[in-house]
């Protein structure tokens, strides 16, 4: 959740920082630009935030993706969602939990592994928007790499 949380906070620096990255042309998870995808990413976040505190799941088409603010709201929410249900001691993390997803369908999973792949799900697209920065001629200055997190540097 930390390499997660890092990751996003870059990503919000640098979308604020260059708001036309947001309109380049993307194709990666169904998008047509590089707002969508970062919907995508915050989208999922929240949705399955939402559904590991078994609240109603917000419609995936209502959330913004105009700005790194509005986006970034949303991730937000669901950053704070997630804290509270991390901080509930009575929650049994290995229950199964049903759910619908948007591509796969109805699942069945446990709350770790929803909360597991809510992680992982970003940074793996995060990934791919960072390739597609790098082609577009935008740099950055920090690590992508989860061991830039733990790493000592020698020398």
């Amino acid at each position: 959740m930390v390499w997660n949380e890092r990751t996003s906070q870059a990503w919000r620096s640098f979308l604020t920082e260059h708001p036309e990255a947001l309109t380049l042309a993307c194709d990666i998870a169904g998008t047509k630009v590089a707002g969508e995808l970062l919907q995508h990413i915050v989208a999922a976040e929240l949705r399955y935030a939402e559904r590991l505190a078994e609240l109603p799941v917000s419609d995936y088409a209502a959330i913004p993706y105009g700005s790194a603010e509005s986006l970034y709201a949303v991730r937000d929410r669901a950053v704070a969602i997630l804290r509270g249900l991390l901080a509930d001691k009575m929650i049994d993390w290995n229950e199964k939990i049903d759910f619908m997803t948007r591509t796969l369908g109805p699942m069945r999973s446990t709350r770790r592994a929803v909360l597991f792949h809510s992680q992982l799900h970003g940074i793996r697209h995060y990934a791919q928007l960072a390739t597609l920065m790098r082609q577009q001629g935008f740099a950055w200055k920090w690590p992508l790499d989860y061991l830039a997190l733990h790493e000592e540097r020698l020398g």
